[in-house]
Formats: structure tokens, sequence, C-alpha cells
């Protein structure tokens, strides 16, 4: 489970005495096996709460707890754990891949670095992520560069789960991506869940994305939360006048 409380997050604009306010005073717990969904438009500071919520950025108050544990005073061997349990996918699948590496050493990493695998098991650990998220089997040997945008995603998706991670927090993770190629990517993220009852966090500007997805939705403008909700299927569970605003717009979509 994560719970966070009062969380803010604060920067200093450069050049400037300015603070700016990312996330502001924010608060939700997520429990294990659910699939929420945070959206948001460009700045709202979607991006700041996943970072903090990995323990990329130390928060200026307030706390991210998983499994009971402050994720900012982790060090040492719990930082390593924390490290493994909670792994992010970012918008930018090629700029997350070393690109000296193959797919192969890019998905070996987090083996080697979590788990304690024979190579005849990471070898067949791997061919098994590769085959779940669908690729051809030469791209084995491909490096970044030489993949499309799906595949890409799809080798950041398979790298994060071979550290057997509780939780993904997905960072804009099919913003790009055609039409066809976003869907294919957004039904294995479905599957994913299903079958691995894992925890996912799926960050989005995208609205339609989210009700696509997620069971929870949550809206995210200025730094604040400004709706969180329970959906069922029918939209009109959201009040907020934002939320509605983007309901509108994505009307023609929702059939």
């Amino acid at each position: 489970m994560i719970k966070v409380n009062n969380l803010s997050k604060e920067f200093h604009e450069q050049g400037t005495s300015n603070e700016l306010l990312a996330v502001d005073h924010v608060d939700f717990t997520i429990q294990n096996g659910s699939f929420c969904a945070l959206v948001g438009e460009s700045g709202s500071g979607k991006s700041t709460l996943a970072q903090l919520m990995c323990g990329l950025l130390v928060p200026s108050s307030g706390e991210v707890l998983f499994e009971g544990k402050n994720i900012s005073l982790c060090r040492g061997k719990q930082k390593q754990v924390l490290r493994s349990k909670i792994q992010l996918i970012l918008q930018d699948g090629k700029g997350a891949m070393d690109p000296r590496f193959t797919v192969y050493q890019i998905i070996a990493e987090p083996i080697r670095n979590f788990r304690k695998l024979s190579k005849k098991e990471e070898e067949r650990e791997i061919n098994d992520l590769l085959t779940m998220m669908e690729p051809p089997e030469e791209i084995k040997l491909r490096k970044a560069h030489e993949l499309s945008g799906g595949q890409q995603k799809r080798v950041c998706i398979a790298r994060a789960l071979a550290a057997q991670p509780d939780v993904l927090i997905f960072d804009e993770a099919v913003s790009g991506l055609d039409v066809l190629v976003r869907k294919h990517i957004l039904d294995l993220l479905k599957r994913l869940h299903q079958e691995r009852k894992m925890t996912c966090f799926f960050i989005t500007h995208d609205l339609d994305v989210a009700l696509y997805l997620a069971d929870r939705v949550m809206v995210m403008r200025c730094g604040k939360i400004i709706e969180d909700r329970t959906f069922h299927g029918s939209t009109d569970c959201f009040t907020h006048p934002y939320t509605k605003l983007l309901l509108h717009s994505i009307a023609p979509y929702l059939g």
C-alpha cells in the first residue's frame, strides 16, 4: 500500500527568488492490487508527484509511505529493496534505455541487480517477458535506436517487470504513439494488471485513457488533487467543473 500524506514539493525558480509549488499538500492512499489513474494537463505536477512516489525526489513537506516506511528516509538495503518494489516507466522510452545496451542487456540489468538467477534462469525469464510483450524474437539483439516507439515502450515495461515489482507507475507511458499502437499498449497493461495483480498508477493528460484503464480516477490541477472518484462505467460520478470540461472535450469518443 502507498499512502501519500500532506505531500508538497517546491522548486526554486531559476534567476529569481520565487518558489514554485509543483505539488501542493496532496493526500491519497493506493490499495494493493488497484489500478489508479491520475489525469492532468502539462505543468499540473503529475510527473513531480510520480518522482516523489518513487523516491527520486525528496518532498519539501509531507511524506510518502510504502508498506508503512517513509520512502524519503530509506537508505542502503532498504532503498535498494524500494527500487525493486516500485518501478517507474517514463514517457521517453528511448531516452530511458542505455543506448550502448542490447534489449537483452537492458532487461537483464534489473535481474542482475535485484535477483539471484543463473544464466539459464535469466535467459528463460527474459524470453518469457519478451513473449509477454509480443515483440519479434530477433528484438533481443537490437539497441534502443533500432526499435519503434511501441517496441521501446514494451521493452521498458519488460525491464520494469524483470525486477518483480509490487507497484508500477506509468508516467505518460503511451504519449506520442499512434492510435493503434497506443491501444495495443493499453490492452497489454490491462492484461498485465489482471494476470499479475500488481498495483498500477497511470499518469496521463488524456481522460479517455484513464477511463479506459482505471477503476479509480484522480484529477490534478495546479499541484492539487481536485477530484478523486471510483469509476464504474458512468461519468456521472465526476462533479468538479474542470473535470466536466475535460469530459465535454472527449464526449465524441465516449460513445
